[in-house]
């Protein structure tokens, strides 16, 4: 597998150049929205054309780019049965600890800051400027959007989404496919499937698994 090459699977200009500012040569943009080029990179079909795609770009691995976790988990899944095997990009200036673990397909990007001891598991996306503190454990799928902060050993589950500006304090732990809104500043544990938001974070309603 050459790691230097990528396919994206979504063509999402910021993660485009992210990808640029990692080094990273774009073989390609699989998108069911985008024809010919787009940012100047040939769009190489829809997610139907992937078998073929596998055998036309054998050892290029793919960068699965949704923002939505669900969304990404489908496709993830979805490519990963054909045989294409999915890759991770950090931008150059996320400060990501020498401690901290990172599974397969996550993206961190510009300004994030990674600490001593984070698990990331795969395909978390970390967007600009999260700052993820000390002993963080973050699920499979899970995105943290620009500017929210997890202090010290903080506990996210799988496939949630922390909005951004968002804060969760010291040794929260939020269960699986929790969202938690804009701003909010989460001060307790949340249950799985919960939507919270405001300053302290109270349950708004509760969403499907």
């Amino acid at each position: 597998m050459d790691s230097s090459k990528l396919i994206l699977v979504g063509g999402f200009h910021e993660v485009i150049e992210l990808c640029e500012a990692a080094g990273k040569q774009i073989v390609g943009i699989i998108d069911p929205q985008l024809h010919g080029e787009y940012f100047g990179y040939p769009v190489l079909g829809k997610d139907e054309d992937a078998p073929t795609l596998l055998e036309r770009f054998s050892g290029v691995p793919v960068l699965i780019t949704p923002d939505q976790p669900g969304t990404r988990e489908k496709l993830v899944c979805y490519y990963e049965r054909l045989g294409f095997t999915c890759s991770g990009v950090v931008h150059p200036l996320a400060t990501v600890s020498r401690t901290a673990k990172l599974g397969t397909g996550v993206v961190i990007a510009l300004g994030a800051n990674v600490s001593s001891g984070v698990e990331l598991a795969e395909h978390v996306r970390v967007n600009v400027r999260a700052n993820i503190m000390h002993d963080v454990r973050i699920g499979p799928y899970t995105t943290v959007a620009p500017n929210a902060v997890l202090l010290g050993r903080v506990r996210i589950g799988r496939g949630c989404y922390i909005g951004a500006n968002a804060t969760i304090l010291p040794r929260v732990e939020l269960g699986d496919h929790v969202v938690v809104g804009a701003g909010a500043v989460v001060t307790r544990s949340v249950p799985a499937g919960s939507i919270v938001k405001g300053n302290p974070a109270r349950a708004d309603e509760k969403i499907g698994g």
